[in-house]
Order: C-alpha cells, then sequence, then structure tokens
C-alpha cells in the first residue's frame, strides 16, 4: 500500500483497511505498527525508507527505486514529446515504460483495497499501449505491430481501441479480410457479454476498411518529428449500416402463431426456478425453431442437445420447452426414454410409442402390439396437430427414429450423453462446461448472495475444483445449504484431496461418480479399457501418437478411439488433433484401476516414456546437429512417430509437447523409471536450454542426478551432472554449478570419457569467468577445446571457441577474440547448427566493434539478426539485440538503435536468465550514458549491479560501476563517483585487466 501511493500519507486506519477485508481485530493498529518497524529493520535505511508522518506512514522513494514512479515519468515525458511533435521520441518513452511491466500488478495478490488500486493501474497501462501502437501506427509502422497487439487483445478482448488498431495494422499490411474478421470477433464479444454493438469509431473504422479507403493508407514512414494526423477512422464518411448483429442473449421465445387448443396434455416437469446460465445455447435453439432451413414447412424440426453427463442438458431443454409451449398449442409432451438411467435398461421405442398414444388419449385396446402398427398409429394421430414432443436421455439413434412426426409443424428436442452421428436431418446444440460467471451466478441462486460474496475466492475455488459442471455444483451447494455451520472454504479444503473428491460431491441419489459411471458402462469392454489407460497420460492434452503409445495401436485406431469418446462425451476437444479430460472425468477414470489392471497400466506408462524417449532423441538430432549419441539401455519405440524431420517441425513438437514431456518426466521418477528419468531429461535439457526455460532445466537436471545415482550408472550421472552444471550457470547458481561440474569432471576423468571431461572443463572454465577469475578459466577452456578437436566434437569445440572468444574481448584483446569467433563461425556454418552461428557472429560482433570497426559489427549483427529464431532464442537474441542498439547508435541510427533497445530490454525481462539481463542492461545504460541521458543510466547501471551483486557476477558488476561512476560524475556526485570507481578497479584487478577500468 505504501508503494502504490508512494510520496502520500498512508493513514494507519486505511492500511487496517487495506490488511483486513472485514472485521478487523482489536489489536489491528498496533499490528500495523508492529509490520512497519519489522519493515524499517528489515529493509536497508529502512528509517528513511518508511517515514511516520502525522496520521500515518509514508514511502519515501524515487523514480530510480520504484518502477511504478519510472513508468509514471515516461508516460509523462512521452505525453511531451508528442505534444511537441516528437513523435518517435514519444513511442520509445512510452515502450520503455511498458517494458516495465512483467504482468498483473502485485500478481493479483491483495485485497479488495489493493485490487481496486491495482484494477487503475492496469487501466493506465492499457492507456499508454494504446497510445503507444497509435504513434507506431502514424509513424507508418504496420505488420511489426499486429503479433503485440494481438497479445494485448487475447488478454483484453472487449478493448475497441486496441482492436481498431489491430484492424488498421491488418489492413495496412494487405490483409483486408482479416481486418475484417476482428471486427466481426468484437462485435460477437460485445453483444454477448454486454448486449451492446461497437462504438461508432469501430464501426466508421470498419466500413472505411470494406469499402478500401484511401484515408486509411497511412505514411509510408513519418519523418522523425512529425506531428500526429487524426485516427484515419474519424475522417471516414458516414457509414452504411454494418452486418446485423448476433443477437443479444434470448428473453423470449419466438413469437407463437394463434389458435391454442384446449386441454391440450401437457407433461413437462417443472421448470427450474433457478435455472442459470445457458443463454448462448438458448439462443441457438430458438433460432433453429425460428429460422430452420429453408423448406422447414416441410418437415418437423428436431434440435438434438448433447454434452457429458452432468451438464444440465435436460434442464435446457426443460426450460426451452416451457418457453416455447405456446408456440405448440396442442401439446407439450416429455418422455424419459431412460438410456442412461441407473439401475434401469432404455425403453424400447415400442414402449416409448405406448405410452404417447395413451397420453394423447388412444384407448389402449386400440393400440397395435408390433412396432411398425404403432409407428403408425402415432403418425395419424399426430396429423394436423402441433406438438412439441421432448425425448429425454436417448441411447442412440435407433431408438429415437419411430418416434419422429412424419407431418409439419412439430418440434422434437431430443437429450443425450452422444452425438446421435446417425440421426439424419437434426439441428444440434451441443453444451460444454459453463462458464466462470454462469458458475457463480449457479452458487448465488442455490447457495444464497451472501455466502456467495461472504467468501468470493473460496466460491471462485469451489467453481473449479467442480470443474464447472452444473451437476457438481449443485451438489456441492446443496451440501453446503444442509451443514450450516460449513464455511464455503471448509468444502474447498475437502475437495482439493482428489482421492476423495468424487466422494464429496455425492449428495443422496445425486452423484458425478454415478452419473459418469452410466457412461462409462455404456460402452464396450475395449473402450472402457482405452478410457482409463488414456487417463494414465500424465498431461493436460492427448495427441493422436501419444495416445497410439498408451494404447499400444496405430496411430489410426488411436485416432478412432479418440474420436469415440469425444462423441460420448468422455474427452474434450481443446483444439485439433488434441483431446483433454475435464478433471473430474479424469478423476473417475483413475478411480478404476484395480490391482487387477496394474500390470496393464504399468506397460502403458512404460510405452509412453519409450514414445517420448525415441521422439526426443529424432528431434535433437534435428534440432541440435553433432550432438553425441550416448547409449541409453532402451529400447527403441517401434510405434509411428510425428513428422520431426525438419527443424521447424520438431521445434514446434517440442513446444507443443513442453508441459506433457516435463510431466512424464516426473512420472518416469513417481514410478521408479530411473533409466527413463536420466535419459528424458537429457534430451529435454537441449530444448529448455534453447527456450530459455532455466528453472525447468535446472528442475529436471536435479531429478535425472537423483536417478543416476539410484541406477549406480556413472555414465548417465557424469552427463546429468554436467547439465546441471550448465543450468546452475544460466541461473547464476555459480557455487553449486562449480562443485557439480568438478564432480562431473573427476567423474568423467575416473571413467575414461573425454567428451564429458572436456564439456565440464568447458563449463568450469566458464563458471570461473563469470567469478571473474579469468587467469583460471582460459587455460581449462583452452584445453577442452583442444579436447574436442581431438575427439571431432565439432559442435562442443565452437561452443568453446564461443567462450573464449568473449574472455578475449573482455580482456580487451580484439584481434584473438575476432579471430576465435570466426573459427566457431566456420565450424557451426559446417554443421548448419543456426544457433551456434547467432552465438559467433554476436561475438564476432563485439570484438569488431571493440576495435571501432562499427559498420563491420552492423553487418555481423545483420546476418546474426536475420538467422536468430525469435521464438526459441530470447534469451541470446536480448543480447544481440542490446548490441544492435550500440551499434547503430555510434553509426548515428538514432531511431534504429532506440528500437533495437526497447525490445532487448523487454526480451531481457520476460525470461529467466539473470545473468542475460544484467549483461543487456549494462549495455543499454552505456549507451544512455554516451547520449547525456544520466537518469536512464543510472537505473539500468543500477539494476544491474544490484544483480551482479547478488550473484557475484564479478564482470557485470565491474561494468555496472564504470556506468554509475560515469553517471554520478555528470550529475556533481562525486563521493559517489570516486567510490564506485575504486570499487570497480579492485574488481579489475582481481580479474587481471586493471587496464579495462581506465579505458571504461
Amino acid at each position: 500500500m505504501l508503494l502504490l501511493e508512494s510520496g502520500r500519507v498512508v493513514t494507519v486506519a486505511r492500511l487496517v483497511e487495506a490488511a483486513w477485508e472485514q472485521d478487523p481485530p482489536a489489536t489491528a493498529s498496533h499490528q500495523v505498527r508492529k509490520a512497519v518497524a519489522d519493515l524499517r529493520r528489515r529493509l536497508p535505511d529502512g528509517g528513511a525508507v518508511i517515514v511516520t508522518d502525522g496520521p500515518g506512514y509514508r514511502a519515501a522513494v524515487t523514480a530510480g527505486q520504484l518502477d511504478l514512479l519510472e513508468f509514471d515519468a515516461l508516460v509523462q515525458a512521452a505525453g511531451q514529446a508528442a505534444k511537441d511533435g516528437r513523435l518517435t521520441t514519444a513511442a520509445e518513452h512510452l515502450a520503455a515504460a511498458l517494458a516495465l511491466w512483467r504482468g498483473p500488478v502485485l500478481s493479483g495478490a491483495g485485497g479488495p483495497v489493493i485490487d481496486t488500486v491495482a484494477t487503475a493501474l492496469e487501466e493506465r497501462r492499457l492507456s499508454a499501449a494504446e497510445q503507444y501502437f497509435g504513434l507506431r501506427l502514424t509513424l507508418g509502422e504496420s505488420g511489426e505491430l499486429v503479433s503485440g497487439l494481438r497479445a494485448l487483445i487475447t488478454e483484453h478482448p472487449l478493448r475497441e481501441t486496441l482492436r481498431g488498431q489491430l484492424m488498421l495494422a491488418l489492413y495496412r499490411t494487405g490483409r483486408q479480410a482479416e481486418a475484417l474478421q476482428e471486427y466481426g470477433r468484437v462485435r460477437e464479444l460485445l453483444v454477448e457479454e454486454l448486449g451492446i454493438d461497437p462504438g461508432p469509431q469501430l464501426a466508421k473504422l470498419y466500413e472505411a476498411i470494406l469499402r478500401d479507403g484511401p484515408e486509411l493508407a497511412g505514411p509510408e514512414r513519418a519523418a522523425p518529428g512529425a506531428r500526429e494526423p487524426q485516427p484515419p477512422a474519424d475522417a471516414a464518411p458516414e457509414p452504411a449500416a454494418p452486418p446485423a448483429p448476433v443477437p443479444a442473449p434470448v428473453q423470449e421465445a419466438p413469437a407463437a402463431p394463434p389458435g391454442p387448443a384446449a386441454d391440450a396434455p401437457c407433461t413437462l416437469p417443472y421448470d427450474l426456478p433457478d435455472f442459470t446460465g445457458r443463454a448462448e445455447e438458448l439462443n441457438e435453439l430458438f433460432a433453429f425453431v425460428r429460422d430452420g432451413r429453408p423448406d422447414q414447412e416441410r418437415y418437423s424440426r428436431v434440435i438434438a442437445i448433447d454434452g457429458m453427463g452432468g451438464m444440465g442438458k435436460t434442464s435446457l431443454a426443460v426450460r426451452a420447452a416451457h418457453r416455447l409451449a405456446d408456440r405448440y398449442p396442442d401439446g407439450q409432451l416429455l418422455i424419459d426414454l431412460r438410456g442412461f438411467t441407473p439401475g434401469e435398461t432404455p425403453v424400447t421405442p415400442a414402449a416409448a410409442l405406448d405410452t404417447l398414444l395413451r397420453t394423447l388419449g388412444a384407448p389402449g385396446d386400440r393400440i397395435p402390439e408390433d412396432l411398425e402398427g404403432r409407428a403408425a398409429l402415432w403418425r395419424a394421430a399426430l396429423d394436423g396437430r402441433r406438438i412439441l414432443l421432448l425425448l429425454d436421455n436417448a441411447v442412440d439413434a435407433a431408438q429415437i427414429r419411430p418416434l419422429l412426426p412424419a407431418t409439419p409443424g412439430c418440434l422434437v428436442l431430443v437429450t443425450s450423453r452422444a452425438r446421435l452421428l446417425d440421426l439424419d436431418g437434426v439441428e444440434w446444440v451441443s453444451i460444454d462446461l459453463m462458464k466462470p460467471e454462469e458458475s457463480t451466478d449457479l452458487m448465488t441462486q442455490t447457495l444464497g448472495a451472501a455466502r456467495v460474496s461472504a467468501e468470493p475466492e473460496a466460491a471462485a475455488e469451489l467453481a473449479e475444483l467442480c470443474g464447472h459442471l452444473p451437476l457438481a455444483l449443485r451438489i456441492a451447494t446443496a451440501r453446503l445449504r444442509n451443514r450450516p455451520r460449513w464455511t464455503v472454504r471448509y468444502l474447498v479444503e475437502r475437495l482439493r484431496d482428489e482421492t476423495r473428491r468424487m466422494d464429496e460431491l455425492s449428495s443422496g441419489e445425486r452423484s458425478v461418480a454415478a452419473t459418469l459411471r452410466l457412461s462409462y458402462l455404456a460402452m464396450d469392454e475395449k473402450h472402457r479399457t482405452a478410457f482409463r489407460i488414456l487417463s494414465l497420460h500424465p498431461g493436460a492434452d492427448i495427441d493422436v501418437h501419444t495416445a497410439a503409445a498408451l494404447l499400444g495401436t496405430t496411430v489410426r485406431d488411436a485416432e478412432d478411439t479418440l474420436e469415440f469418446l469425444l462423441d460420448v462425451h468422455l474427452v474434450q476437444q481443446p483444439d485439433i488433433g488434441l483431446y483433454t479430460f475435464h478433471d473430474l472425468v479424469r478423476s473417475f477414470a483413475q478411480s478404476l484401476r484395480v490391482p487387477a489392471t496394474e500390470a496393464a497400466d504399468a506397460a502403458a506408462v512404460e510405452r509412453l516414456l519409450g514414445y517420448y524417449l525415441t521422439a526426443t532423441d529424432t528431434a535433437c538430432e534435428v534440432l541440435f546437429p553433432g550432438r553425441k549419441h550416448r547409449p541409453t539401455g532402451i529400447p527403441p519405440y517401434e510405434g509411428e512417430l510425428p513428422p520431426l524431420t525438419r527443424a521447424d517441425l520438431a521445434g514446434r513438437w517440442f513446444d507443443q509437447e513442453h508441459e506433457g514431456l516435463m510431466a512424464a518426466v516426473t512420472l518416469a521418477d513417481q514410478r521408479g523409471h530411473d533409466r527413463y528419468t536420466a535419459c528424458l531429461s537429457r534430451n529435454l535439457a537441449f530444448h529448455l536450454h534453447a527456450r530459455g526455460r532455466f528453472d525447468d532445466f535446472w528442475s529436471l537436471g536435479r531429478l535425472s542426478v537423483a536417478a543416476a545415482r539410484r541406477l549406480d550408472d556413472p555414465h548417465l550421472l557424469t552427463v546429468s551432472l554436467a547439465n546441471l552444471g550448465a543450468a546452475c550457470w544460466k541461473l547464476g547458481r555459480f557455487e553449486e554449478g562449480l562443485e557439480v561440474a568438478a564432480e562431473s569432471r573427476d567423474t568423467a576423468v575416473r571413467l575414461g570419457d573425454r567428451h564429458i571431461e572436456a564439456h565440464s572443463e568447458s563449463t568450469i572454465g566458464l563458471l570461473l569467468s563469470t567469478l571473474g577469475q579469468y587467469t583460471a578459466a582460459v587455460p581449462l577452456i583452452e584445453r577442452a577445446i583442444g579436447m574436442a578437436a581431438e575427439l571431432g566434437a565439432r559442435r562442443e569445440e565452437s561452443e568453446g571457441l564461443t567462450m573464449l572468444s568473449t574472455l578475449h574481448e573482455r580482456c580487451g584483446r580484439y584481434p584473438e577474440a575476432e579471430e576465435t569467433a570466426r573459427r566457431a563461425l566456420g565450424i557451426s556454418r559446417s554443421l548448419g547448427y543456426r544457433s551456434g552461428e547467432v552465438t559467433a557472429l554476436t561475438d564476432l560482433a563485439f570484438a569488431q566493434a571493440g576495435r571501432g570497426a562499427y559498420e563491420e559489427a552492423s553487418a555481423s549483427l545483420r546476418t546474426a539478426h536475420g538467422l536468430c529464431d525469435w521464438a526459441r532464442e530470447q534469451v541470446d537474441g536480448a543480447v544481440l539485440l542490446a548490441l544492435c542498439a550500440e551499434v547503430a547508435d555510434r553509426l548515428g541510427n538514432e531511431e534504429e538503435s532506440s528500437g533495437f533497445a526497447a525490445r532487448a530490454l523487454a526480451l531481457a525481462r520476460a525470461n529467466g536468465a539473470p545473468i542475460r539481463l544484467a549483461k543487456v542492461e549494462n549495455l543499454l545504460g552505456r549507451r544512455h550514458v554516451r547520449r547525456g541521458e544520466w537518469e536512464a543510466a543510472r537505473a539500468l547501471h543500477g539494476h544491474a549491479y544490484k544483480i551482479a551483486t547478488g550473484m557475484r557476477l564479478r564482470p557485470e558488476e565491474a561494468d555496472a560501476l564504470v556506468g554509475l561512476a560515469r553517471a554520478s560524475e555528470a550529475m556533481g556526485d562525486l563521493t559517489a563517483a570516486s567510490q564506485q570507481w575504486a570499487k570497480a578497479e579492485e574488481i579489475f584487478a582481481f580479474m587481471g585487466i586493471p587496464e579495462r577500468c581506465r579505458a571504461g
């Protein structure tokens, strides 16, 4: 609260309100004062940071200390620059301001008071983003804005300004159809969520895009300092009427024709008074009734509602039937076909017709005994009548066909757990899980507004644990109603235990497990077994290849099985080719495991692990050429693999399967498959390192080392230790990394494994150089390079040369750095190792810039930029962009330099590599020093110094001190400058390159 209100006095009463949402304890004020005292003790110079001021406290911080103040200052500077006509500068300020954001304010932590402030701050961020994209559009940019706008719109889909900017950017890059689709999307969302149409400005833009209006063309590139014109949409003429909006949530059913019959039979059950949500589905159903097919007047309408058990199909059908009753004045009939009724067999068509005919008044002695005779009498009885027929709980199409009316004017509503694909001429309404807001409404209706509003967070979690399944929510709220002493939080805590969740979701005759069991029992034994085995998949999504591995079938058969389970709503399909279990369905499926299934289940898990091991091996061969082959002792998977023959396909597969692969390693570890744990971790290490997922890299490294130790396999242990050492370096765990790498090297020496010895020697050298021990590091890295060359390990030789080039450059030996980088570049090119090429070219550019050859450095960087896979190499890409900013600035290309700088900072802050962030901030801080932008320089160097000192990252610590000293001198703080120079000199002397401090 103090930081959110920095510079202003926050009273103790206000702090109490923020800390306790309601009913604060009598000691609340005392606890606040105690917390403040504790903060003052824990914060450096805490008494100066938190100041007592009158009735409360005030946070005395500056923009350099608080990102929120820095954001405000940058936004204000951008506004002034825009007023002065300096649009490029304004865009740069806004880019820097937006780069400070890393997610929701305070990550969503805090009560209502803090949430209110956080919401206001989020609005300020969105406003700044809109200004930023508006400026860049004005300056002539378009295609490069699309991805950023799409990302923001995903978070804020109802934001019309952002949507308009995306439409304009798409239009200007020749994607008119996509621009028009965006208008359709936002219009549909606004109608669905708010019941309104898009605003006039967006409608004008839509009309202008439709007619290809010349006012939308925009400049090729606005010159620096150009003034911003009025938004193109404002200049467009008045639009023609936009396409008709999507219907708002239904309030009334379609109007009924006149002439209701007297004494018409009605056997519909009562309509639930607390029926909630499903407006979209009702709209769809009523649209079929109202519009139908063009030739619909010749037939009766048949609408089938399908969905998983517990979705509320019957409740929806009954609500629709009551709303539509007036349109069908000759009767509204319900018959429960008992397709999925506990303890009962489905009703035969003949029995159903007997019931229906009697309901219409047919004497029992005139009803034929055979199905054909009853069907004929039923058709005759309906001739000329307008009847609504609700066939609930159908099991298959054969049960329904004899019951369908043959004359026009009737409506048949069918509910079924399976989509009855062989029932022709049917309109389908599939119902899915409730939306979160619908779940909240249902809980409010059934439990009462007071109990829901008293525990909003617990209520939201209850809805999640119930999987937004209406049946589960009704059972849960019924239990709470019958137990007034239970809080919502108490039930939530009981439901968190997955082993008892299905038992908790049971009340009287209603049970989620019993409902799902009926769907399960309706399948044949083959599909029951597949359903249970597929639930063993540890990840969220299942594709056809992982399903084939689990089931031990071909991919084609696995897909057929998944599609069958999809048709009966026991799995869901989040995307084409992917299938997933609803949480409660997975819990039910896993509850089916018994001792008799253990052997089959274990075999399925091992097949899945074998598939993943073989697939990752194949993908690594494509993505990481030159990787040493190491025997796993595990036979290869013989089933079909996905297409992994090209780098783009292999990379995309790794990304899509990331969650499943991580979960598979954990599953292997939990089930004691230590060899799979270690070998899968090794393959994943390559992908995780390339993607910058260093926390995952480290976690798997530790699992792998533990598994190798349990196996007592020293060969696997050396590989696992080597990878863990590399992960430690990336995360700044230098001491742990040295210990791990030393053990890896010593074990490799005992085994005679010179490849791992060379790799570990290189890692030790790298870690020592990071700690500033250059004298010790250089010979280790040189030895590792020599060993790799002898062994023909060209990839490892290339990587060692790039490390050595970096050390030469840091020591000011630019010719040696350049020559070493060129050697690394040649090897990487010969291998087709693009990532290695990018690294070598970046090192080459550092060496060229070091000796003042900025044009040569710029050429090297352009080549590296073109080769970089920005989706996979964001960590090293941030350093590349920062150097691009430095070189462009040296060559006088200020606008280009600013763009590179903003992108570099955003990338570096977005990933989890503090080493690279410190380097990027130092590079960009040096650029600000040269431009005389002292505050910006001090902020960047200060943060880099904080990172570096916390990790003992001596080279970046020294560079940060040099930048801080120069900024302090320029700002007149000579005492601070003197201290900073002295510390820098001490570090450079420790590193053995004191001349670097004097050179700056």
